[in-house]
């Protein structure tokens, strides 16, 4: 693969640009649909996250300078620091709506289940890097679940149903870059399978309920959208009424009545693509989406040029967590997925996921960097391999012992010490 000719300051102007036009089209539509209870609009939203966003992109910066190999070292330390603000969350934590997810700090709330991404992220790729040889054997894909494992867990428990599957799709994305064998991807969808079947219908018949009545409604609510109109599958409902009505162009300004009205609910975070598509239509929401397919396709692009197998499973960790938080959002969104709570990146409101994504397209960046270094640009030009998964094994040529120089040896070089021993022996 060349390199990237269009680069602003020595980034990837593509990636650059297409992340900030989403940021700019977030505070965008905080600031033209979000109403107040009395019916102005409330553009309180829309400054906040412009702050957000600016810090955001200091923080970008800032982790974009760092040398990929930096974080390698330190990914069993990642795992425990993950660990450690989960606990804290546990300790100190606000509780809003029932969950435990938010550390208040007086003029801002901080997730740690956000956060935790990036060090999750660390920790799969560090932890998949140092065991290549042994990527398709059984133990190192169970390992390699089992570390995430732990925080999917205790994210589960606060209860976040939403956060704590994103953390198991990024494992399992690390672990499909990382080559891991189809085998045990089908064996682990196999016992999702009857983990479900048991917890939503076998236990709970003999008396284990393992999930609130919540949960299960939210879950299984989406097979059956109209059974509960008022109840579990309202916000499904008032979302799919706000993306139809928007038609092609959308609704102008007073008429978006599913927003304006107070009928959709958390308009400005979970449900923001249908404030997005009431407004603005079938033509604002393929803009989004377009928007999104090309942020990762460019971060597609850094797994290929990537200059090691770590660098490698960073940019896939990263187009994995972005891809799936579209899916499932714009999923649940159109009722076609379980209402989960997952906001769209750097779409939905919120300093904490906005500063987690910025952190790991800061990351992105520092695989570019790094895979436009003189070295890695000569390997890819010569083919050469790289040290990485699937590397091939060196050439007989490369694994031939030297030969030693003798006169009649073309190209070596002929040395008065090689002649006095061929005239001794003979």
């Amino acid at each position: 693969m060349g390199r990237s000719r269009h680069r602003i300051l020595g980034v990837d102007a593509t990636l650059v640009l297409t992340a900030l036009a989403i940021i700019v089209l977030c505070v965008y539509v905080l600031g033209t649909a979000i109403v107040r209870p009395d019916g102005g609009l409330d553009s309180s939203f829309a400054h906040r996250q412009m702050v957000f966003g600016v810090i955001g992109l200091f923080i970008a910066i800032g982790v974009s300078r760092i040398p990929v190999n930096f974080w390698q070292r330190w990914w069993p330390h990642a795992l425990a620091l993950t660990i450690v603000l989960l606990i804290l969350l546990r300790l100190i934590g606000t509780v809003v709506n029932g969950s435990r997810r938010w550390i208040d700090l007086g003029p801002v709330s901080l997730q740690p289940s956000e956060f935790g991404k990036v060090l999750a992220l660390i920790t799969i790729a560090g932890f998949l890097a140092s065991r290549q040889r042994e990527i398709r054997e059984g133990r190192t894909f169970l390992l390699g679940l089992g570390l995430l494992g732990v925080p999917c867990v205790m994210v589960f428990l606060q209860p976040d149903f939403g956060t704590a599957q994103v953390y198991g799709y990024l494992a399992l994305g690390a672990l499909f870059f990382a080559g891991a064998r189809w085998l045990h991807f089908a064996m682990l969808g196999g016992a999702i399978v009857v983990v479900s079947v048991l917890v939503l219908a076998v236990l709970p018949a003999v008396g284990l309920e393992v999930l609130h009545d919540y949960q299960k409604q939210r879950l299984t609510g989406f097979l059956d959208p109209e059974a509960d109109a008022q109840g579990s599958n309202y916000q499904t409902i008032q979302a799919k009424t706000a993306i139809g009505s928007g038609q092609l162009t959308g609704r102008p300004e007073g008429e978006a009545s599913q927003v304006q009205q107070g009928f959709l609910p958390e308009p400005q975070t979970d449900f923001i693509f249908a404030t997005h598509t009431e407004r603005y239509g079938f033509l604002g929401a393929a803009l989004l989406l377009g928007l999104y397919m090309l942020l990762i396709s460019r971060i597609l692009y850094a797994v290929g040029v990537a200059a090691n197998p770590y660098s490698r499973l960073i940019a896939g960790g990263v187009a994995m967590l972005f891809f799936c938080q579209v899916f499932i959002n714009v999923g649940m969104v159109i009722g076609v997925l379980p209402v989960t709570g997952v906001p769209l990146p750097m779409f939905s409101y919120g300093g904490s996921a906005l500063w987690t994504n910025m952190a790991l397209l800061g990351l992105v960046v520092a695989v570019l960097r790094e895979a436009e270094s003189p070295t890695v640009r000569y390997q890819r030009r010569t083919g050469r391999p790289t040290a990485g998964f699937g590397s091939l094994r060196a050439t007989s040529s490369e694994r031939a012992p030297a030969r030693r120089p003798t006169a009649s040896t073309p190209g070596m070089p002929y040395t008065a010490g090689s002649s006095r021993r061929r005239r001794r022996r003979t």
